[in-house]
């Protein structure tokens, strides 16, 4: 019998993907759920950045990542990730950069970084993400958007929700486990809620006078976290 559970740890479900965290891993029982979308609502500090760059590092080698870059090139985030002590710079991370064309020249495609024409470009971008997709067949997929909020200022409200509509069910399709990094403020309640709809799971971060907790789904507990050196830890 299948009990749905990993035999050689059964504390940890199958249908998990690993966070990159080990603390965090144990107490979501293996990780993000597998395929899934994911939310994650936190101030635009280190936080909310950490949490994906552990995800996106952590591809094993039966998985490829994919970044999608809203608000910073390829290299910036490479540099960012190194400076918690996480690297990005593998051979199954790979990049599609939305932001490089709001600087008014677009970066040039290499192997490794795909470019779209800008944030708006929600056609190009999920045709970015087909070839993707493609790209991983018979691999698990690991996708972070850093940050879904640049590209719900630069598109309208009803163009997202179908963009997120056919996209969440694609990529789950595909295995992947998606995660949508939204700036806490930057959108009212309502926005925030439409962009909630079709997510298996919600992450908040809060900030508590300098102090960060993570609340995760099915868990009425404040997870206390910080970022040092070695990136993201549970404290």
């Amino acid at each position: 019998m299948d009990l749905g559970v990993n035999e050689q740890m059964p504390i940890l479900k199958k249908n998990r993907m690993p966070a990159g965290v080990a603390e965090l891993d144990l107490i979501l029982e293996g990780g993000f759920a597998n395929p899934g979308n994911a939310i994650v609502i936190g101030p635009s500090g280190t936080e909310k950045a950490a949490l994906a760059y552990h995800f996106a590092a952590a591809a094993a080698s039966n998985e490829n990542s994919y970044i999608i870059c809203g608000n910073s090139s390829a290299a910036d985030i490479i540099r960012k990730a190194a400076t918690f002590g996480i690297s990005l710079d593998r051979p199954n991370i790979y990049f599609i950069d939305c932001y490089s064309a709001t600087l008014g020249k677009a970066a040039e495609p290499t192997p490794k970084v795909m470019v779209v024409s800008g944030p708006g470009a929600l056609n190009d971008l999920s045709l970015m993400l087909n070839e993707a997709m493609k790209a991983s067949a018979g691999k698990r997929m690991r996708v972070v958007f850093d940050t879904l909020s640049t590209f719900v200022v630069y598109s309208p409200q009803d163009s997202i929700r179908k963009f997120l509509t056919v996209i969440e069910g694609r990529l789950k399709s595909a295995g992947a486990t998606t995660l949508f990094l939204i700036d806490e403020g930057v959108h009212d309640r309502q926005l925030v809620s439409l962009l909630e709809q079709g997510m298996d799971e919600i992450y908040t971060i809060t900030d508590t006078g300098g102090k960060f907790f993570l609340r995760v789904p099915d868990a009425d507990i404040m997870i206390p976290i910080k970022v040092g050196p070695t990136g993201l830890a549970i404290i």
